[in-house]
């Protein structure tokens, strides 16, 4: 038997929306009004998720991060995105790749923009932008990154 040993494909490390690494993380469900594209950041808007359209929806009602799923129901013309009617899965808690409007490092604060082209795109300034204060960048990166939780927990190594 022969064994494939190159590839021709690239595989990028993350895509938008994709769970980073196996960090316990929570979901929840929720029904989009208009399309929103995986790693951007919602609201929740009575009983349908939203991308935020004013700093105060994001200080309110902030629900999490648009969650890419390779089982996701979705149209031919809905790809990168979750369409509007569709069941969408949110992650609220645990680490994910985002897509990013500027240059970001480890650590950063995280903001969600919620006006203009960039709107639902995370951020390390606060240029039309709301702080996500219990989160940071966990990552660097230039249109992705992974963000997280901030925890000063530190846990004790076990030893059989």
């Amino acid at each position: 038997m022969v064994v494939q040993t190159t590839y021709s494909v690239n595989h990028r490390p993350l895509h938008a929306g994709q769970i980073a690494d196996d960090t316990l993380f929570n979901t929840v469900s929720g029904l989009p009004a208009t399309d929103i594209p995986y790693g951007f950041g919602v609201i929740r808007d009575g009983q349908n998720v939203k991308i935020p359209a004013s700093a105060n929806e994001v200080k309110q009602s902030f629900l999490g991060v648009a969650m890419y799923e390779l089982n996701r129901a979705s149209t031919l013309a809905s790809d990168g995105k979750i369409p509007a009617g569709f069941d969408a899965t949110i992650i609220t808690e645990g680490h994910i790749c985002v897509v990013i409007s500027e240059a970001v490092a480890a650590g950063d604060a995280v903001y969600l923009t919620h006006t203009g082209a960039d709107a639902g795109k995370f951020a390390k300034t606060d240029s039309d932008a709301q702080i996500l204060d219990s989160w940071e960048f966990k990552t660097a990166g230039t249109t992705l990154a992974v963000i997280g939780l901030k925890s000063n927990v530190v846990l004790p190594i076990v030893t059989p």
